[in-house]
């Protein structure tokens, strides 16, 4: 973040003198008022392996052409690691386009706290919604803020729960996967201790309004609402029009592939496969993959060739990044076999071997490797998360557990 300030500043610097530059040549040689640099910045990103000009551009809202300019780029050249200006306009595209959305400030908000959120800047926040915050940059309860997000984040959405006989704060933060600081938060003038039966507190749920559904099993089953996986700033979707799942598949999928994107930023894009059509059922290529919760995914290289992340790359010929891919399936695995939303990944066995060895040389615990892998105890074990699955030697192919309250889910 120091650096990403550090070079706005010189940025800002460095239009100054170019400015001041145009004013003094033009009155030297008596051109009149000259054409001052104006574009303003709402923040920088980052390239990463597998991107392109074209697809930054698509999805921060603007033209291709517009990132040349606030870039000074003769052409549509980018390298890995480099930094882009997006211009405000560019975000003002993205709301025009329909990708930005509405944030209703909650008691405990913050800038820094919605933008890291979305994924959106604390900058482009500010120029984005000044009419509504003020040049002092102050939030209320209540406000609405325009964000244009960069990860698949559902606007939380109010609910009015009623008590019931038998409810306590904890049973029902842990229905609406919340904490009891998080309902305190959000009913800062009711005392909890004096709550009754038939009084009503206020709840501020992430998700769509109608959540989704799966219904059935993976292999026979469908999706009722469900969610698209976005265009994301850390992975490369190979079929759109097959990124749909549950709710809880799109949020733990994005979680997953913007902590690996924290931890190691050098890390290329992702390849994702398929999820589920939009209303699940049978898909093309595929016994299961019916119900929103199965999705394939790449792997991470050292060295991805430039076919990558458009198609998925054998891990027994290309050298693994073990540690972005380990990053990867524990994030998605969890902290634990009891959290675990996952009920299992399969990945070939010859694979699950090079994961195995590399996660051991690293200190995991034998009690870790044993939960996570099928490998050392064969290929027809019926132990660990990630189980051998013929053809699976290029991708991973997750299945989450059931989402809570999804009673027709098997």
């Amino acid at each position: 973040m120091v650096v990403d300030r550090g070079r706005r500043t010189w940025g800002g610097v460095v239009t100054a003198v170019r400015n001041a530059i145009a004013v003094a040549v033009a009155a030297v040689i008596g051109l009149g008022s000259p054409v001052l640099a104006a574009d303003a910045y709402a923040r920088s990103y980052t390239v990463s392996r597998g991107e392109t000009l074209g697809g930054i551009a698509h999805r921060f809202g603007c033209s291709t052409d517009a990132l040349r300019r606030a870039n000074k780029l003769s052409g549509d050249m980018i390298r890995i690691g480099q930094r882009l200006d997006i211009p405000e306009r560019c975000e003002s595209g993205a709301e025009a386009s329909g990708s930005a959305v509405v944030h209703t400030v909650l008691p405990g908000d913050t800038l820094a706290g919605i933008a890291a959120r979305y994924g959106d800047s604390v900058d482009g926040l500010k120029s984005r919604n000044r009419k509504v915050i003020g040049n002092k940059n102050m939030l209320r309860i209540g406000q609405k803020l325009r964000v244009v997000p960069t990860k698949a984040v559902q606007p939380p959405r109010k609910i009015r729960y009623k008590i019931e006989s038998g409810d306590t704060l904890g049973a029902i933060a842990e229905r609406y996967d919340l904490t009891v600081s998080d309902i305190k938060r959000m009913n800062p003038k009711k005392d909890p201790r004096r709550l009754r039966v038939g009084d009503s507190i206020d709840l501020w749920i992430e998700g769509p309004v109608v959540r989704s559904a799966a219904i059935g099993r993976p292999q026979h089953g469908e999706l009722v609402n469900g969610q698209q996986l976005p265009s994301g700033r850390s992975w490369y979707r190979r079929r759109p029009e097959r990124s749909w799942g549950t709710n809880e598949t799109i949020a733990l999928l994005s979680d997953a592939f913007d902590a690996v994107q924290r931890k190691h930023p050098s890390a290329h894009d992702i390849a994702v496969g398929d999820i589920s059509a939009k209303t699940g059922g049978r898909l093309a290529g595929h016994k299961s993959h019916q119900s929103g919760r199965d999705v394939d995914i790449g792997f991470y290289f050292a060295r991805q060739p430039k076919t990558g992340p458009k198609a998925f790359l054998d891990a027994t010929r290309h050298p693994l990044d073990y540690e972005a891919t380990w990053e990867l399936l524990t994030t998605l695995a969890g902290p634990s076999p009891d959290k675990s939303r996952v009920e299992y990944m399969f990945i070939g066995y010859a694979v699950q071997k090079k994961l195995y060895d590399w996660a051991k040389k690293q200190g995991v615990s034998q009690r870790k490797l044993d939960w996570m892998f099928q490998y050392p105890r064969g290929s027809r074990a019926m132990r660990g998360v990630i189980r051998h699955e013929p053809g699976h030697n290029n991708h991973i192919h997750v299945r989450f557990k059931c989402p809570k309250g999804d009673n027709k889910c098997l």
